[in-house]
């Protein structure tokens, strides 16, 4: 299993690289141009003020500030420009992890050798968790030294809380994508639900600030347990996060797993 897992991490080496050093890119963008913001800090602050309530709630922009560094990147990074990136790059993965073998028809090969659908299974699964540990752990705590280079404060507390909470968020949907990538023989298919089903959770954390009566379904959204604000700014560990991205991680994943060696795969 072992060898399954490094191999697999070497074949994907090229484009974790590409997806940390776009992050990283952006990030040094941000950083750079954070002190030039600062200055105009009051005047941005006085015109988001302007904008209705309900505008900034649906967008967690109630707590919009220019003051520090950290207010900055939750704003401009990881409120959309991170969960852009990592949901291209897990669901990526997962499709590739196991539909697509399928759907080559690779995935024959693989099973056809002395090892078991669970250490397959087990063994692209873990290597999906070391891709999206190197990602999360480059994308929070790479601002560090980019703050550093680039001579802008920071305050060091919010990154560790702000790093579980992409972690676990990545988690969650990478297991989600996997469940999926063992149910289907095409990739598209992964490709497909994922989008559709982030969008659409997206889309109902967004609306729930418009509609009164529908504000229960907030909790069907991943994005409401996502609160950057809360980890980055007020430096806290939301337990309910925490239990609800680790719980549909491991639901999905025995789900997932009990699928994949159930299901007919031709060998």
């Amino acid at each position: 299993m072992l060898t399954i897992i490094w191999r697999t991490i070497k074949d994907r080496k090229v484009s974790i690289i590409v997806y940390c050093l776009a992050i990283l890119g952006f990030m040094w963008m941000f950083v750079a141009l954070y002190p030039s913001i600062q200055e105009e800090g009051a005047n941005f602050t006085e015109l988001f003020q302007s904008y209705p309530e309900e505008f900034l709630k649906a967008f967690n922009m109630q707590e919009m500030s220019f003051a520090t560094l950290e207010n900055f990147l939750t704003l401009e990074n990881f409120s959309i420009m991170w969960p852009i990136i990592m949901l291209f790059l897990v669901v990526a993965y997962a499709g590739n992890a196991l539909a697509c073998e399928i759907e080559k028809g690779t995935a024959e090969i693989l099973l056809a050798k002395p090892i078991s659908r669970t250490s397959i299974f087990l063994a692209r699964y873990l290597a999906g968790i070391f891709i999206i540990l190197v990602f999360c752990a480059v994308s929070v705590y790479g601002v560090i030294p980019l703050a550093e280079i680039s001579n802008v404060e920071y305050n060091w507390a919010g990154y560790t809380p702000m790093f579980v909470l992409c972690l676990l968020f990545a988690w969650a949907v990478f297991s989600l994508a996997f469940m999926v990538s063992a149910m289907t023989s095409e990739k598209s298919k992964v490709y497909m639900v994922m989008g559709g089903g982030l969008v659409l959770m997206y889309v109902l954390n967004v609306i729930v600030n418009f509609k009164e009566n529908l504000e229960n379904i907030k909790y069907a959204s991943f994005f409401y347990y996502y609160d950057y604000n809360n980890a980055m700014i007020s430096h806290n560990y939301d337990m309910i996060s925490i239990m609800v991205f680790a719980s549909v991680a491991a639901i999905a994943t025995v789900i997932g797993l009990y699928w994949f060696n159930k299901r007919d795969i031709a060998v």
